[in-house]
């Protein structure tokens, strides 16, 4: 595969429904953030972070509670950089194209199917420190980063699957409505 097929297919990756756990590893160790998220196409999600709060987001406003049970409405559509969203969804991930992104595919190293379990695998450069790569796993149908790592930090999607149970879709469709 080259590097362009693979930006439009990070670009465009957005499965009908999804669930999974996240977390984020730094170089020292350290767990960062971890928690889980469950999507329904359309930019429809609900992120649940462990010693933190809930975000329910839809493109029509979000919202958050956090650990303290305040609820704040006006919280932004759009998932940071470090977001499992951004993973799920690699359009978010600031990668190649829009005004501020800080990566692109590298392409001096060649993009990468394993024969073992079918992932892909890609390095990324910062757009304003060449020396600064990331290496993403990427699964082979979905298009979703499995794990990006970078030399500060890892971060990874665990548990991906693509089918949610009937009562995680009552659930959301409930919050979903509350908005």
């Amino acid at each position: 595969m080259d590097h362009a097929t693979l930006l439009r297919l990070l670009l465009a990756a957005d499965p009908a429904q999804a669930a999974c756990g996240f977390r984020t590893t730094f170089a020292d160790g350290e767990i960062g953030e971890t928690g889980t998220l469950r999507y329904l196409a359309t930019d429809r999600w609900i992120l649940d972070v462990d010693h933190g709060g809930r975000t329910v987001s839809t493109p029509h406003g979000s919202w958050y509670v956090g650990r303290d049970g305040e609820l704040r409405k006006s919280v932004p559509t759009t998932p940071s950089f470090g977001s499992a969203v951004a993973l799920l969804l690699p359009r978010y991930r600031g990668i190649e194209g829009a005004p501020g992104d800080d990566w692109t595919l590298d392409p001096s190293v060649p993009v990468t199917d394993s024969t073992t379990d079918g992932r892909i695998r890609a390095v990324f450069r910062h757009t304003e420190h060449p020396t600064y790569q990331a290496e993403a796993t990427i699964h082979p149908t979905l298009h979703s980063i499995l794990t990006l790592r970078t030399p500060a930090w890892v971060a990874e999607l665990v548990n991906l699957r693509t089918d949610l149970t009937e009562s995680e879709l009552g659930e959301m469709e409930s919050l979903f409505n509350q908005m």
